[in-house]
């Protein structure tokens, strides 16, 4: 998603949440526009549009890493990330 930013010209944040302070802020965000629950799930994906609206864009699955994967390529080579 780094390399996806930066092709696009847009910021990029990334909260690791084994590091409390970063941990409070990834909690807030997946509360306020994510898939919240006491053990969510990871990564959540989530994009500022032109007029500051925040976006729930994807949220990793459970069930592999490759699904995961897979699916974020997806969303990677769909519309919302075209130049």
């Amino acid at each position: 998603m780094e390399k996806v930013a930066k092709g696009l010209g847009v910021p990029f944040f990334s909260y690791d949440i084994d590091l409390p302070d970063q941990e409070a802020k990834a909690d807030e965000l997946v509360k306020k526009y994510g898939d919240w629950s006491e053990d969510y799930l990871i990564p959540q994906i989530f994009v500022e549009t032109k007029d500051g609206k925040i976006k729930h864009v994807f949220t990793g699955y459970s069930e592999s890493v490759d699904s995961t994967k897979r699916h974020l390529n997806n969303l990677i080579n769909s519309p919302l990330f075209a130049r």
